[in-house]
């Protein structure tokens, strides 16, 4: 019966021992609160919230397989619901540790949007200016051939 509890002693310090192993951190990446620029941009449909991801490992933390990309988490992001855009974003990147590999992964969180297809309003007003311009200039021809 002592042998028993010295093995489930032993086993239970190993399993501790093993889960000691195991950590992770989380920590802010700076970006913009838009993915695209928006002001002149008028916004068509919001898909709503929207969660992308990049993950890469490393042998000792020194050999990295690539490096975590924002641009391919934002692309996986807009894969969700689709959209031109994300706004309202919040970037964070997570790296977790087991023995002698680690896991370095940037997470990107957004509302996905997509654009009105069509010129952005400050050329529609040009355009507008111009045709009227236009035929003003019309109109006084048409009254001096009369």
């Amino acid at each position: 019966m002592i042998r028993r509890g010295r093995k489930r002693v032993a086993f239970i310090s190993l399993m501790m021992a093993l889960l000691m192993q195991w950590a992770c951190i989380t920590s802010p990446v700076t970006l913009t609160s838009s993915s695209t620029p928006v002001h002149d941009k008028k916004i068509n449909m919001n898909y709503g919230p929207v969660q992308g991801s990049h993950r890469v490992w490393s042998v000792f933390g020194l050999w990295m397989v690539g490096r975590p990309d924002i641009d391919l988490a934002i692309q996986d992001a807009l894969k969700q619901k689709g959209g031109d855009a994300l706004i309202n974003v919040s970037c964070y990147q997570k790296t977790s540790w087991f023995f002698f590999v680690s896991m370095h992964k940037v997470v990107v969180e957004g509302e996905a949007v997509s654009f009105d297809k069509g010129a952005p309003d400050k050329d529609k007003g040009r355009q507008s200016i111009k045709a009227k311009k236009v035929n003003v200039t019309e109109e006084k021809n048409v009254d001096k051939k009369k």
